[in-house]
């Protein structure tokens, strides 16, 4: 949806739509669905811009990290951004970000797409290692046995390959005691 700044003028422009994203579109490994979006807000005039007040609503279903498990979470979030107009100038040069920069889109155009400022609030209520819950046992590193379900008959005598080594030296011993 494109917004034409210049036309928002005393009345503030109002959108209440239902958005459909593929989890695809968000190219995270861990999302694997997205319900429909109820995403709605105003953009208002002000002196320094525009104030964009909004607020998305959805489900999200995502893989477990440690056991791949499914896990559902409800979405929920206000959004809050100041757009204000980037003028270019001949001298102008790059410089950090600040704390207070994170609120404010600079905008180079007179129309604004709000489509990608969707898809960054999507991506970024993605957890990056969501988890079933906290004390997931996950899965048996052998057998693949999901260890939620109880423990998996795995003989787990596999020496980390760092010890291998001092394992190799108490070997050659022990066959020197037995002679």
């Amino acid at each position: 949806m494109k917004i034409r700044l210049h036309e928002i003028g005393d009345e503030p422009f109002t959108w209440s739509v239902e958005e459909h994203v593929p989890a695809a579109a968000l190219d995270r490994d861990e999302l694997v669905e997205l319900s429909p979006i109820a995403w709605n807000g105003t953009i208002d005039r002000l002196d320094a811009g525009f104030l964009m007040r909004a607020h998305l609503a959805y489900e999200q279903t995502l893989a477990c990290q440690r056991c791949l498990g499914s896990v559902s979470v409800r979405v929920d979030e206000p959004i809050e951004l100041l757009m204000v107009m980037h003028e270019r100038g001949a001298d102008e040069e790059e410089r950090e970000l600040e704390e207070r920069d994170l609120g404010v889109l600079v905008v180079d155009d007179d129309e604004v797409d709000l489509q990608p400022i969707l898809l960054e609030q999507l991506q970024l209520n993605v957890p990056m290692r969501p988890l079933c819950r906290e004390e997931c046992k996950g899965l048996c590193p052998t057998c693949g046995a999901d260890l939620n379900q109880g423990e998996c008959r795995c003989v787990n005598e596999t020496v980390d390959p760092r010890w291998a080594g001092l394992a190799a030296i108490r070997d050659r011993l022990n066959e020197g005691r037995r002679e």
